[in-house]
């Protein structure tokens, strides 16, 4: 199944946020239209999708990645 991910509004264009990661993923954007974005501007669960898209599973990873692009953490369960 295949996520969709998307853009935090606040985040989205900020300078705080725009190339901060320079890591880039297709998302949708606020304007409803699909654009790539860094991916310190995707919302919290998208960047957790985003981060297990390939398996993922490594929470002290997810957790480190969420921390460096201003997340909260997720528990063990998985949910911010």
């Amino acid at each position: 199944m295949k996520t969709t991910l998307k853009t935090d509004h606040a985040r989205e264009g900020h300078p705080s946020f725009r190339d901060l990661a320079g890591i880039y993923a297709f998302a949708i954007g606020k304007d409803g239209e699909r654009d790539t974005f860094d991916i310190a501007e995707l919302d919290s669960r998208s960047l957790t999708a985003f981060l297990k898209k390939d398996g993922g599973g490594n929470l002290l990873a997810e957790n480190c990645v969420r921390a460096l692009l201003g997340h909260k953490q997720i528990s063990k369960q998985g949910q911010p």
